[in-house]
């Protein structure tokens, strides 16, 4: 059983993420649909669009139920420039139109001196320090005098506003930080006991600003030669964490996905729920599934030279780097895959707002959220004295 939404401090409990109304409802939809339904996604390319979305729906006339964005641009974010990411619109008319949302942060700090570029997320690898783009050191979290505390605790506070604006339009977000980390290819893993702190931090600072419309979605990862439980060692904790996750890339047999992968997460952490967060080149959903990789989302990865211009000769084309339409049309020709018009039905007719009557408060007994006695509850949303419990 899941513990309750709010904060148990009291109790001494564990407690999982704080969750607003927002987060509530998606976490309910998502509860319901776990094992038996799986949430189709597309990245956008790059960052602040939904082209790949619109390729897929060029080529198969179905929207995928999730459009995934990037703050990887945030160093350059600002009102009226190139890219702007306290303008919404974007996710918001999306969200109108009945997707779900999930953002991810490549998240850029300053850039080795020397390197080209201003700003990286990338360290390097161990075998070459020559290919280092970043010095930014993570175990700087614990030093709250550091530049670099300073830095992180800024751009937390930058990504906090975007999302409150998100919230004040209604918007819950699958929010994918420091992902990969253990693969120790980015900055924010180079430590695993500092990447967990930053992790916790980000998620402390949010909860001060009444950032609480999010899902946090972890990914698992590993560095080159070690087991993949290696990567639990980047894992801040359950009471941080609703959804573990994988990025898998070149692997097209169905049943190495489900032991090696799907099969992993779930003795790892089997509280939580379990995604497809990244893919390309992989096996169908159709032959992922049949071997029991009952996946809560998946998403393939852009494809720049396809969907950078949704004008070009390239994006009137069917290939792809990391799913082509083939790949598409055998995923949307299962019932078990939805688009963003299943989500959409699904949100209307089941998951309405709380009914919180004289029968609910002051009763410990679970209700549904249309007001009806539960008497053998699921995982789901409930109401109990008159308030929202996840279960």
């Amino acid at each position: 059983m899941m513990a309750l939404l709010l904060m148990l401090a009291v109790s001494g409990q564990a407690a999982e993420p704080v969750k607003g109304a927002e987060a509530q409802k998606l976490m309910q939809l998502l509860n319901s649909i776990s094992g038996e339904k799986t949430l189709s996604g597309t990245m956008a390319c790059v960052n602040w669009n939904i082209s790949e979305a619109q390729w897929v729906h060029q080529h198969t006339g179905k929207w995928p139920a999730i459009a995934a964005f990037d703050l990887i641009h945030l160093p350059y974010s600002s009102p009226g420039g190139w890219i702007d990411y306290d303008n919404v619109s974007v996710v918001d008319d999306w969200h109108q139109q009945g997707g779900l949302v999930s953002i991810c942060w490549h998240w850029m700090v300053p850039a080795r001196s020397g390197k080209s570029g201003k700003y990286a997320f990338y360290w390097g690898t161990d075998a070459d320090k020559a290919d280092e783009q970043t010095t930014f050191d993570v175990k700087k979290i614990f030093d709250a005098s550091s530049s670099e505390y300073q830095l992180m605790m800024n751009d937390i506070d930058r990504v906090a506003d975007i999302m409150l604006t998100l919230k004040a339009k209604g918007i819950a977000v699958l929010w994918r930080p420091l992902h990969e980390a253990g693969g120790m290819w980015f900055w924010w893993g180079r430590d695993a006991e500092a990447c967990n702190e930053l992790w916790r931090t980000m998620y402390r600072r949010f909860q001060e600003k009444g950032v609480d419309n999010l899902v946090w979605v972890w990914t698992q990862s590993s560095s080159w030669g070690k087991p993949y439980s290696d990567g639990y060692r980047w894992y801040p904790g359950d009471d941080y964490v609703d959804v573990v996750s994988m990025d898998i890339y070149n692997e097209t047999n169905a049943t190495t996905i489900r032991t090696k992968c799907y099969d992993f997460l779930k003795e790892e952490s089997p509280t939580k729920l379990t995604a497809l967060t990244e893919c390309g080149t992989v096996a169908t959903i159709g032959q992922q599934w049949t071997a029991g990789a009952h996946w809560l989302w998946f998403m393939p990865w852009y494809d720049y030279a396809v969907s950078n211009d949704i004008n070009s000769s390239a994006f009137n084309q069917t290939a792809h780097g990391n799913a082509d339409i083939t790949w598409w049309t055998e995923a949307f020709s299962h019932d078990y895959v939805l688009t963003r018009d299943d989500v959409k039905a699904l949100i209307s007719t089941n998951i309405s707002s709380p009914s919180v009557t004289p029968a609910t408060k002051g009763d410990e007994r679970l209700f549904s959220l249309d007001g009806r006695l539960v008497k053998t509850p699921g995982q789901g949303v409930y109401i109990r004295n008159g308030k929202k419990v996840l279960y």
